[in-house]
Order: structure tokens, then sequence, then C-alpha cells
């Protein structure tokens, strides 16, 4: 391809490009005609037999060579970025995206755009403040009829947008069990990153505060498994300095896998299900915060963060805040107890990223009564499994845009997705990973398997 650079911008101005799709047809139609001719005139002015077999197969390998030419890895790049640049100059004429003054192009709205190796097509969209910018600005739905593909995602710049289009690669389920979920499967997983499935993952560096979501039977609890043997898995509440804390307000399936993995792994994992015991662990979730703080400010590194300094991840699950709201009840105490512990959550909520420190909410309904609109605002990792109403999407993801949002189906597992940094600016649909475990044996046959080597 470097032998042939192509222009990749797309503007509206009279005879714009000297290479399209037309003219190279034409060049390939012509050259096989050329050699036609050639070929008939051989048979008809070379009288020796032999002489004239050897220049017809001449002239037949040299049109071989042409359609093959044409054929070619090489040819069809070309050709897709002709298609594409074609379709886009067509599409600003439609839209009328330029003005022109005596049959002369004045201004022209422009377009850059780039073919990857998936053949996905990215388009650069410049904003320049003008009368083009409310349909620059939502392009997407001409874009997708225009190149025939679907949008993969749409990114919104102060003075650009980012439109990527292409096929979606379908999404594969992972499927455990107590044998198959080894520590080889996260072995070759960065310590920031969690994997959903084949084709998704997020980033703990982009995203401080995770969410899960979803009534009873749509795979809750399949989730916070999920992010449990994640968090084991990077060494999370087996090492020393780190610290696991898990806490579930109605003392029910949370509860009962915390007090396996403290049975199983020791103290570091610390487990309760009252309000006093989620007041402790915040408070002592937040101590250690603060003191990686310290470390990380005595380090020389410039803007470095926990994962720069390759610490181990903290975790604080806290599933049904609620419910501990409901058992802190109204007396004066009380209410001073759960300030404590909106004040810790908080904290942990606004600061913990630089320190590598993470704080799960889960919850049937992310309502504000529970979980208060100054915590929920700060989740940016969620998955919000079952089909939640439009009022239940605005809470949950309050920071897209909610105008393309997917249908979930019925399917246990599958769930709307959004986190900072998957370049999309709404929720996509995933299935979160199944570990199939129905024994407290089978589970703890996990934890053993996905221990880190230290």
């Amino acid at each position: 391809m470097k032998m042939l650079k192509l222009n990749k911008s797309v503007r509206v101005k009279f005879n714009p490009y000297a290479i399209t799709s037309h003219r190279l047809f034409l060049s390939r139609i012509g050259i096989e005609l050329l050699m036609g001719i050639l070929l008939i005139n051989t048979w008809l002015s070379i009288p020796f037999i032999p002489f004239r077999l050897i220049m017809s197969c001449f002239f037949i390998s040299l049109i071989i060579l042409v359609e093959f030419f044409f054929r070619t890895s090489f040819m069809s790049k070309i050709q897709n970025v002709l298609f594409v640049r074609e379709s886009l100059f067509d599409m600003l004429i439609s839209l009328n995206l330029y003005e022109e003054n005596d049959n002369v192009v004045i201004n022209s709205a422009t377009l850059h755009f780039d073919i990857a190796s998936d053949n996905s097509v990215i388009i650069t969209v410049p904003l320049f403040g003008n009368k083009f910018l409310k349909l620059l600005k939502n392009l997407e739905e001409y874009l997708i009829p225009t190149l025939g593909l679907p949008l993969i995602s749409k990114q919104e710049f102060p003075d650009y947008v980012i439109y990527k289009l292409g096929h979606i690669e379908e999404i594969e389920q992972y499927v455990f069990n107590s044998h198959t979920l080894t520590k080889e499967f996260f072995e070759d997983i960065p310590s920031p990153i969690i994997k959903l499935s084949n084709t998704q993952q997020f980033s703990l560096k982009s995203n401080t505060n995770l969410g899960i979501y979803g009534r009873t039977g749509t795979g809750k609890t399949i989730a916070l498994q999920w992010y449990l043997f994640n968090a084991i898995a990077k060494g999370c509440g087996i090492t020393d300095n780190t610290y696991l804390g898990i806490v579930d307000g109605k003392g029910a399936d949370l509860y009962a896998l915390g007090k396996l993995l403290q049975e199983e792994l020791g103290e570091q994992i610390a487990v309760g299900s009252s309000p006093q015991m989620l007041a402790k662990l915040s408070r002592q979730f937040v101590e250690i915060m603060n003191e990686r703080f310290e470390i990380i400010k005595q380090n020389s590194s410039l803007n470095a963060d926990a994962y720069d300094l390759e610490m181990t991840p903290n975790f604080l699950f806290v599933d049904e805040l609620a419910s501990i709201r409901d058992s802190c009840g109204s007396s004066k105490q009380g209410k001073e107890l759960w300030n404590e512990i909106l004040q810790n959550l908080g904290l942990i909520a606004r600061k913990g990223r630089q320190a590598g420190c993470h704080l799960l909410l889960s919850t049937q309904d992310p309502n504000a009564e529970n979980i208060p609109v100054e915590l929920r605002n700060q989740i940016s990792a969620i998955l919000y499994l079952g089909n939640p109403g439009n009022d239940r999407l605005k809470m949950a993801f309050s920071m897209c845009e909610l105008e393309n949002v997917p249908t979930v189906s019925d399917k246990k597992g599958e769930a709307l997705f959004y986190a900072d940094g998957i370049g999309s600016v709404e929720p996509v649909i995933t299935i979160v990973p199944c570990v199939e475990v129905r024994t407290k044996q089978e589970f703890l046959q996990v934890v053993r398997s996905i221990l880190p080597n230290y």
C-alpha cells in the first residue's frame, strides 16, 4: 500500500480525485481490450505458426496477469478506500454539506477516514462551529446506510467527532466450571484489566467504581462472583498490604461467599453484614488508601498511580446498601453511623483511583433510596442485568446519550454494559461470564486454582 498513497480526506470540490473506482475500471477494461486486439492481430498478421503461438501465449498471459493483479489484496485495499471515499463524497453532496457561489464551492464539511486491519471504518469529523455543526455531530444515521455498516462506537470531543463503523464481532460468553477456570486464564491479562467476554473488557485505571444492578433471577450473583474471582486472581486479599472487604446488607449470597473466602484465605478478607461492620471496613479501607497515597507521593514518577507502581488493587464489595441504611434506624446514633458510612464511601469513590482502591456497589434497583445520588454518579463501570425501564436507564447510565440503547434478551447473564474507555457513548450488550459452581467445595476449588504465584 505504500506504493500508492491515496487521499483519505473527503470534501466537496470539482474533480477532487485523480484515481476513482470508475477510472480504475476503465483502465482494467482498456488494458485487457488492448491485449485482446494485439492477440487477434497476431493471428491475422503473423504467418509463421510457431511464432504466432508464442506471441498468442504471451498476450494471453498478460491478460491473465492483469486480471490476477486486479484481484490481489493490494488492489482490494485500494478499491475499499475508493468505495469509502466516493460514498462519503456523494453523501456530503446529498446532505448539502457545502456552500457555493457562482458555481464555485467556497465552503465544505470535511471528513477524514481510515480503514483498520479488521475492515472497520474510522471517520473523524472536524467541527468548526458553522451551520453544518448540528448535522455533523449526528452523522451516524447517514453514515450507516451510506457505507452499509453498523455503528460500533461514537466518541465526541470539543472540536471533532469520531465514528467507527464495521461488523460487530459476535459476543461469546465465557463459561467455566470448577476444573476449567484456572490462573492460566488470568496470567496474560494486565492487572488493571477485567475481561467480560471474548470482545469486551474495561480498565480499572479508568473506572474506580463499579456497579452491578439487576433484579432477582437476572444473574446479579453470577456477576458478583466473577468480579470476586478477578479480585482474587489479581492478588487482592492474598498478599501483604492488600485488602478485600465484603459487606452484604442482607447477609445473603455475597456474605456466604465472603465467609468461605475468609475461612480459606485468612483475615485479609474482611466480611460483614451490619452497619457497624461496614463503618469499620470502610474506615479501614480509607486508611489503607491514604497509606498508599503516601507511598505514591514519595515515588519520583510524575503522576504515577498504584498500577504504575505495580501495586495490587484493593476492593470493597457492598451489596444492598439500602438494607444497611435501614438497619441504622432513625436514632441519633444510627444517623451518625450512616453519615460515617456515606462519608467513607464517598472518599473511596472520589479518591480511590490513584491508590488502586475500588468500590463495587450492587443492588436490585439503583434508585436514590438504594444508592445515594452522590455515590451513583461516581460509578463509571456498570453492568445492568435484565431489561430496565427508561427511568432506571437514566439513573444507571446518566453518562450516556441513551438514544440507541440495545434490548436485553431474557437470557440469564445478559446485561447492558458501559465503562469509561470502551469507545462508546451508549451502553452495549454483554453476557456476564458464568462459573458453574454448585457446592462450597467447587467454589473453593476455583479459588485455589486461580491464586496467583508470588
